[in-house]
């Protein structure tokens, strides 16, 4: 199929069931807190970008990727897709070799701040031989989370990774290929992620996945430090991105291009009143850059929509309840300022 023949997205990687909890505040170890709010949701980046692609815009082509037990909270997160007339579930596989992943979120009601307990479940089953290149007519592939799927982390002797050899593979067939991360306290970003990145078209990802990947301080006493910025991305694109190098944080989002293009677009200053929850924000952002590009808007215009995509999902406990439809996406800059002074 001809590249320019393309349409739609597809999404693959992590799938879990986020079990959220809200807390008055984190307790220590052998101590007590009290849980104030309770819900369910999908969670992972298969299911947060497919749902905020297909809320976003009812008419684009969505393909999910990934691999679910044979069990209730399978059942739930296929389920989740299926209300999308949009979204097509052929190859979200199923399996009896272990239970679907879960998560239980604890989060601080004041701070939005969250703490992650996850089971892992048939997300480390997720590989190439799942994903059939010949039935995915898409303009753009996106994986994530590189670093919590233990197969395609899995070396390869001649791509360095299983995730950079598939990601050569949906290249050749003229796709653009898209990833994110997970934001682990490890040394394992700077041996696993840059084979990928030479076969990366788009890299989304957070402020500290990025200072963890290109080893350059964002922040110092966690004071945000603008001008590592642009050393931070320029670093990154020269793993081999072959397009663009995004970078989402609190205050903001940082855009660098292979061709020189440089982009800093402030966060929303939202009040304490309209957030909810975080979970799931940075996913809606990366499901905003990506919908942007498949639709060829200007970076100027991806970048701002995309961080009104993340500023309108923190009104909303769970992954994706707050994503709207994008014209009524972007109205929210009609409501709220964006930061001044910030970066």
């Amino acid at each position: 199929m001809n590249a320019d023949t393309r349409q739609g997205i597809a999404c693959g990687g992590n799938w879990t069931v986020d079990q959220i909890k809200v807390i008055g505040r984190y307790p220590q170890e052998n101590s007590i807190t009290s849980i104030l709010g309770v819900s369910q949701g999908g969670g992972g980046c298969g299911h947060n970008v497919v749902l905020s692609l297909a809320k976003l815009d009812a008419s684009l082509p969505i393909y999910a990727l990934g691999v679910l037990g044979n069990d209730a909270f399978g059942d739930y997160l296929v389920g989740e897709c299926r209300r999308f007339p949009n979204v097509n579930v052929e190859q979200l596989r199923r399996t009896d070799l272990d239970a679907t992943s879960y998560t239980d979120v604890f989060t601080v009601q004041a701070s939005a701040r969250r703490t992650f307990f996850h089971y892992p479940g048939t997300n480390p089953l997720f590989a190439p031989a799942h994903i059939d290149l010949e039935n995915l007519p898409v303009k753009i592939l996106h994986m994530g989370y590189l670093l919590l799927l233990p197969t395609m982390d899995q070396p390869d002797a001649e791509f360095g990774t299983v995730a950079a050899r598939f990601l050569a593979q949906v290249q050749s067939r003229g796709i653009r290929t898209s990833i994110d991360l997970i934001s682990e306290d490890s040394d394992r970003f700077r041996h696993i992620v840059p084979p990928a990145l030479k076969f990366t078209d788009y890299c989304i990802i957070n402020d500290w996945e990025a200072e963890r990947l290109s080893g350059i301080p964002l922040r110092v006493e966690g004071k945000l430090l603008p001008e590592n910025l642009v050393k931070i991305g320029k670093t990154i694109l020269e793993f081999g991105v072959r397009d663009l190098v995004v970078i989402h944080f609190p205050e903001g989002a940082y855009l660098v291009s292979s061709d020189g293009v440089e982009l800093l677009q402030p966060s929303l200053d939202l009040p304490d009143n309209y957030i909810v929850g975080a979970t799931g924000a940075g996913d809606s952002f990366c499901a905003g850059i990506l919908l942007g590009l498949h639709q060829n808007w200007n970076r100027d215009k991806a970048l701002r929509f995309a961080t009104c995509a993340g500023g309108m999902n923190l009104s909303d406990l769970t992954t994706t309840g707050g994503i709207k439809p994008w014209q009524e996406v972007l109205r929210i800059e009609e409501r709220f300022p964006y930061r001044k002074g910030v970066v």
